[in-house]
């Protein structure tokens, strides 16, 4: 670190360079190292993704019997699936281009970016859910 480095300590971010440093080394810009436990539960990712688990759920057990329904499981998980990675090819392309353009590439990549590299649990919490109903879709009987 430079001599008169001036920083964050909720972020670390360094005034003189632009750059947000963790563990002394540069970082991504991204989310504070300190958490922050001042946030309403209603503005957090679980309640909602407990209402798309919900959704899924129901839609899966009326789809059982009725095709439409089975329809509707299948388009608000594709929905779901497809939101979660344009999110994840996001934070990848915000990190660098390279990084994007490898989360874009190669799929295995783009799930290493989000558990090993990105530090944004909310992400890893998404994609986590998304891993869940892709492996769950693999193993139900979606058709009669």
């Amino acid at each position: 670190m430079g001599k008169g480095a001036v920083l964050c300590t909720n972020c670390g971010y360094n005034l003189a360079t632009g750059q947000r440093t963790v563990a002394g080394r540069p970082a991504a810009l991204g989310k504070p190292t300190a958490p922050n436990y001042d946030v309403p539960w209603y503005k957090t990712a679980y309640p909602y993704l407990g209402g798309v688990v919900l959704l899924l759920g129901i839609l899966y057990l009326l789809g059982r019997n009725n095709p439409p329904m089975m329809l509707g499981f299948a388009a608000v998980a594709f929905l779901y699936l497809v939101t979660v990675q344009i999110i994840a090819l996001v934070f990848a392309f915000k990190e660098s281009v390279g990084t994007g353009f490898l989360a874009l590439c190669i799929p295995i990549y783009c799930t290493y970016f989000v558990f090993k590299v990105s530090d944004n649990d909310t992400l890893k919490l998404l994609y986590g859910l998304g891993i869940l109903i892709g492996i769950g879709i693999n193993f139900m009987d979606l058709g009669h």
